[in-house]
């Protein structure tokens, strides 16, 4: 807690998947870590299993490529937003399975809140919260929000 009593956090995650609900939480984590000093933690995780169908090793590397470019376009712009306020910021990107990536990352580098949009790109048309940011909420045991 601060001098006025308000909670303040050191280190924050964003993961991001470039969707619309993870740039409202960008702006979220950014302004709380604008108040605290601290620094924001950008994470993209490539699943592969989201990749098109592929048959050879060079499609393999190439699909891995590309999406290794799009999520650090999304980190990137993570960067971006905090660099305006005048925040650290870390940028991530890595392969595997999202909640997994995310969980373990929060641990390793004691993450002390998650913000995360409450949908990404793959969960559209789901009503409440994707099943990424809903496997993250049951799994980890620092502060979540969700946006």
């Amino acid at each position: 807690m601060d001098e006025t009593g308000a909670i303040s956090y050191d280190d924050v995650l964003v993961p991001t998947d470039g969707s619309k609900a993870a740039k409202r939480a960008t702006e979220q984590a950014v302004e709380l870590v604008t108040e605290s000093g601290g620094t924001v933690h950008a994470l993209y995780v490539m699943d592969m299993g989201d990749a098109d169908f592929v048959a050879t090793p060079s499609d393999i590397k190439e699909t891995r490529k590309r999406l290794e470019k799009k999520g650090q376009g999304f980190v990137d712009a993570v960067k971006d937003r905090a660099d305006e306020s005048g925040v650290d910021c870390v940028t991530v990107v890595k392969s595997g399975i999202p909640e997994d990536e995310i969980v373990e990352y929060v641990r390793d580098q004691d993450i002390e809140l998650v913000v995360m949009g409450r949908r990404g790109r793959s969960d559209p048309d789901k009503p409440l919260i994707g099943s990424t940011t809903k496997r993250v909420l049951g799994v980890l045991d620092v502060p979540v929000r969700v946006v």
